[in-house]
């Protein structure tokens, strides 16, 4: 958000990203500070205690203010939609997180659709929206809802993924864990085959990562042959995941 003072949004991030993991409580003193500047940073604040409340300290309650907050300050935001969903369903509110997942699949819908339209145009597709075409596909497995199959072959037609390769983490990754989690939704939806035909797709990329990494070991230099070597011991270890069913590969940045 563009009004968030450069300090407290790398306040915000550091929490977020780093302090949530390894000193949860601090985190929730940093995003407190931060709300209270209001506006942007209350908002952004707010939605990350809400993820660190369900995520790392398992506060339903206090989870649940926070996405509430949240929405009060930005009706209809895809994420706290999501969150507040996903806190209802644990709380056994069904029908409630039912409407609140529809409404974030509706918002995310949107926003994938004018990735399309501005890519359609001549525009950029901009940074982060690998990860909103990701958390649809989840959101919609999530509440067995339906979503605008389009909007998802549109991400493989524009190479989605490997268009935003020069971001942090890995294209391939990415690819699997989108073809795994459309195997999963059109599984779900009693589509057997095209189901299928999705995890195959998904298999056969870790497969080509797996050889493309090994075929560059031989002249990698000791630093670059560890993480070589790293990145195919986690290649395998999805693969060996779904050789057992259909499942999502998570992104380091997810």
């Amino acid at each position: 958000m563009s009004d968030v003072d450069p300090e407290i949004l790398a306040e915000i991030r550091r929490a977020a990203l780093e302090l949530r993991t390894t000193d949860p409580q601090a985190a929730v003193r940093v995003l407190r500070r931060a709300a209270a500047a209001g506006g942007g940073a209350e908002v952004l604040a707010r939605g990350a205690l809400g993820e660190i409340y369900l995520e790392e300290l398992g506060d339903l309650d206090g989870a649940e203010h926070e996405y509430r907050q949240v929405l009060a300050l930005a009706p209809g935001l895809a994420a706290a939609e999501l969150g507040l969903a996903r806190v209802l369903r644990e709380t056994g509110a069904s029908s409630e997180a039912q409407g609140h997942y529809r409404a974030a699949i509706a918002s995310l819908e949107n926003e994938v659709a004018s990735f399309r339209d501005a890519a359609a145009a001549g525009q950029p597709i901009p940074p982060g929206a690998e990860e909103v075409v990701l958390t649809l596909l989840e959101a919609a497995l999530e509440a067995q809802e339906r979503i605008d199959e389009s909007l998802l072959d549109w991400a493989v037609r524009e190479r989605l993924f490997d268009a935003l390769s020069g971001e942090e983490g890995d294209p391939a990754e990415d690819w699997f864990r989108f073809h795994s989690l459309r195997a999963r939704l059109l599984w779900q939806q009693g589509r057997r085959d095209d189901s299928a035909q999705a995890h195959a797709i998904a298999v056969a990329i870790l497969q080509q990562a797996i050889a493309a990494a090994e075929a560059r070991l031989p002249d990698a230099s000791p630093e670059d042959c560890a993480r070589l070597e790293e990145e195919i011991r986690d290649y395998r270890d999805a693969l060996s995941e779904s050789s057992g069913g259909l499942v999502s590969l998570r992104s380091p940045r997810a």
